[in-house]
């Protein structure tokens, strides 16, 4: 039954995917688009559409846009034609393309020396087959991942994280590619990051946390140009969006009611919210701090007493995920929710409605369909009853990660253990 499921989902997903060239945009696209050079039509693909496009452009037939311009040099001409061409073929010596910011980057291809300052660029690069091009990773991959999640990753020279790089470790392992990591409380520090590794190319990513699952489709089709993986970023596409569709198709039509009021904390302090933690919406809940600001927010307990949410979600960082058994720790975490003098009248604690889960195992970009698998289940168990989250996650380490791990044997990804 379950991968009668997934086979559907995953079929609309290619389905959504194969008329993309088509329409020219989508909802999805409208929000985001394929930031390439060569991108001419901006359709979210590079094709022979795009060549015709800048014939037209070069022929005076149709004005021209920033992305025509495939070789970059502020004009639209016959190179760009064939800089076009030679994507489409995969033999393109560079490549360039819009960063975070919409800032121009050049890539130099092939890319062999990679170097991702967080776990999200880590888990991007990995899925994209990318692992063996893996020159340095990052102190908080090191502390909170573990021996078995890294394999002989774990061997590898530390670069410092993405907040404070080691500049001079990273210049001595000469990466062809510095994936950074761009946070929500800032810019980042892709300025400083370019004064100090020249020479080196510097992409920083919308990865950040929370993260947008509407935004998956062109930020690994992106990956997928630059490391030249594009069948696998597709692959990775329809098996993320497959599920994603299906869980929001199942809970589309439930009106409000139905819908349990969700309090998500993202962080170390249970007043620590997310108020566009999206995946609540999306598994069918409420998230109560909605409209409480951009991203992160502090709220008074007594606030969320008189909110009384059905469902608390938390976020843990108690274990290492895949290298322990020992559920002690998120077990103790969600006891002290739990046993909160004053949250001891609110519906989620007396229904025992709190839910932990492993944060960077699942909790982020690229793999946070693992997580929305999870909150759906928690939140309407009858809707999503034929859905197992540990065989989403199962799946996911079988087709797109290097290792070789039974989630239902080992490991504590969540907490309290779903019900059979």
């Amino acid at each position: 039954m379950k991968t009668h499921i997934l086979g559907q989902a995953v079929l609309a997903a290619l389905v959504i995917l194969l008329l993309i060239p088509l329409t020219n945009a989508t909802a999805a696209m409208k929000k985001q688009t394929l930031g390439i050079f060569g991108n001419a039509n901006e359709d979210g693909v590079i094709d022979m559409r795009d060549v015709t496009f800048a014939e037209r452009v070069t022929e005076g037939l149709t004005p021209g846009n920033r992305l025509a311009d495939a070789d970059h040099n502020e004009k639209t001409d016959i190179e760009d034609i064939r800089q076009i061409e030679d994507i489409i073929g995969e033999r393109e010596a560079r490549l360039t393309i819009l960063d975070h910011d919409g800032d121009a980057v050049d890539i130099r291809k092939p890319v062999r020396r990679i170097i991702p300052d967080h776990l999200t660029c880590l888990n991007a690069v990995r899925i994209l087959n990318g692992e063996d091009r893996v020159v340095g990773i990052d102190t908080a991959v090191k502390k909170h991942m573990g021996k078995i999640f890294l394999r002989e990753l774990d061997t590898l020279p530390l670069i410092g994280s993405f907040s404070g790089p080691d500049y001079e470790a990273v210049l001595s392992l000469q990466p062809d590619l510095y994936l950074s990591y761009r946070s929500f409380y800032g810019p980042g520090n892709k300025a400083a990051l370019q004064e100090k590794l020249p020479g080196v190319t510097v992409v920083e990513t919308g990865y950040y946390t929370p993260y947008n699952p509407e935004n998956l489709t062109m930020d690994m089709r992106l990956l997928g140009y630059i490391l030249d993986e594009r069948e696998q970023a597709e692959a990775y596409i329809a098996w993320y969006n497959g599920y994603l569709n299906m869980i929001k198709q199942r809970v589309a039509d439930l009106p409000e009611k139905k819908r349990p009021k969700v309090y998500p904390a993202p962080g170390w302090d249970l007043y620590n919210s997310i108020a566009n933690f999206q995946l609540a919406d999306i598994a069918g809940g409420r998230n109560i701090c909605a409209g409480l600001g951009p991203t992160y927010v502090t709220v008074d307990p007594e606030w969320v007493i008189r909110q009384n949410p059905q469902v608390i979600l938390k976020q843990s960082f108690s274990s290492t995920g895949y290298d322990t058994d020992d559920p002690s720790g998120m077990k103790e975490e969600r006891e002290q929710i739990l046993n909160r003098p004053e949250l001891s009248g609110v519906d989620a604690v007396k229904s025992k409605r709190v839910h932990l889960w492993h944060m960077y195992t699942s909790g982020m970009f690229p793999n946070d369909i693992i997580t929305l698998s999870y909150i759906a289940k928690w939140l309407h168990p009858d809707i999503f009853a034929d859905l197992d989250p540990m065989e989403v996650h199962q799946e996911y380490l079988d087709t797109f990660s290097p290792l070789d791990f039974n989630v239902k044997q080992h490991g504590v990804f969540l907490y309290p253990p779903l019900e059979n």
